[in-house]
């Protein structure tokens, strides 16, 4: 009698696994189902050898670029170098990025650079905020940007208990954000098997100096997220939330 409750159990867990396998798969290929389209004034950006994670820009037309992102199931380019910011200037006919230096104590043998958001304030100052993985963990790091001497000053890092897997953030006031939580395994079996089933473990977390607290749960994935001209919707590459401000 045991040994078929067991068979039972067994029949009954390899059809929800085969279940939720396919399903997951019909989802990844409505995504390649694509049109070949000819870009229109489009240029190859050289010195990016390391690839490029996440851009925002400034409405002068200066563009942040985080590069060297080191990740589980990611392509690895430069496994020996820390993650850098270009920067590049989008009126100019042919761009050229530039790495960013950064001053003021931070460690950049630990900077492996994520999403990006950029933050500018009543007195035109530039603030950078940058997802960092510093040994596979996830933090926020805080830079002003001088523009003078194309740099970045470091001024702060951000941690929380549920600041866990972070891809990306979005900035909409001083010290305060929407970051969106992927639970990453990072072991690449244990990764595809959250995938197959779908575990719902992702969500959108709202931080501030006052207040830090999960907005919106249950999603297969959140990734990029964005903010509206008014700052009244936040929208993630498969969710549209409205802002509780």
């Amino acid at each position: 009698m045991g040994k078929l409750v067991a068979l039972v159990l067994l029949g009954v867990s390899l059809s929800l696994v085969g279940e939720r396998f396919l399903e997951f798969r019909e989802r990844s290929n409505a995504s390649r189902e694509v049109e070949s389209v000819e870009p229109e004034n489009c240029h190859l950006i050289e010195e990016i050898e390391n690839g490029s994670e996440d851009i925002d820009i400034l409405p002068s037309g200066l563009a942040f670029i985080s590069s060297g992102l080191k990740y589980p199931g990611l392509p690895n380019f430069a496994p020996n170098e820390p993650g850098k910011i270009f920067l590049i200037d989008l009126n100019e006919q042919k761009p050229r990025v530039q790495a960013l230096e950064i001053s003021g104590g931070f460690d950049k043998e630990l900077f492996n650079p994520h999403g990006i958001s950029i933050f500018i304030d009543k007195d035109h100052t530039v603030y950078l905020y940058i997802v960092n993985h510093p040994h596979m963990k996830s933090t926020v790091e805080i830079f002003k940007f001088e523009e003078q001497h194309r740099s970045l000053v470091y001024l702060k890092t951000t941690k929380h208990e549920l600041l866990k897997s972070v891809n990306d953030i979005v900035v909409f006031g001083p010290e305060q954000f929407y970051a969106t939580r992927d639970c990453y395994f990072t072991n690449s079996f244990l990764s595809l098997f959250e995938m197959i089933l779908d575990l719902h473990w992702t969500y959108v977390l709202f931080y501030s100096p006052r207040e830090v607290k999960v907005v919106a749960t249950g999603f297969s994935s959140a990734n990029g997220i964005t903010v509206s001209a008014d700052q009244k919707y936040f929208a993630s590459r498969i969710l549209c939330l409205r802002s509780p401000g």
